[in-house]
């Protein structure tokens, strides 16, 4: 029984811990390369680096590393059927692939993806002042049409009564 566990602790578990670790380490030097330029273009832009800045990348590894520990449990839990923990290297690449692409964009695309974030919050924070202006335009409008029709009812009524 000692050799079974033995070497499925050597042949197998061993392997899945250090590809995790490497998967693990991968992630974190990501996360800094992105964290590092994101500061650099900051600084070039002349925008204040702030704790608001520092806390997306708190929020990025919760996202990151969520799933991860999910997935590693999985990869864990298969080291018996599985050569190597799959699972936690596939998120990993995928991890280090946005990261790679958070650091290739462009900072004015980054600034106008905030903005229109911003205009589609304040379009939702205030959709009820707005489905109003719109209602109050379209039934505005045919109370007015409705107003012309009677003024105009009244004018032909009247030039019919003096002829």
């Amino acid at each position: 029984m000692k050799d079974i566990i033995y070497s499925l602790l050597h042949d197998h578990l061993y392997l899945h811990v250090v590809l995790i670790s490497i998967c693990v380490a991968g992630i974190i030097v990501a996360m800094g390369v992105d964290l590092f330029f994101g500061i650099r273009k900051a600084k070039i832009l002349g925008e204040a680096t702030t704790s608001t800045g520092y806390k997306k990348t708190c929020e990025k590894g919760r996202k990151y590393f969520m799933p991860f520990a999910v997935l590693m449990m999985i990869d864990i839990i298969g080291c018996i059927i599985l050569p190597a923990p799959f699972f936690v290297m596939i998120w990993s690449a995928w991890c280090i692939f946005c990261e790679f692409k958070s650091v290739r964009e462009k900072s004015w695309t980054k600034a106008e993806l905030r903005k229109a974030e911003k205009t589609m919050s304040i379009i939702i924070e205030n959709k009820d002042d707005i489905a109003k202006m719109v209602a109050d335009m379209v039934l505005g409008s045919k109370h007015e049409a409705i107003e012309i029709e009677k003024k105009e009812t009244i004018i032909s009524a009247a030039e019919a009564a003096e002829q």
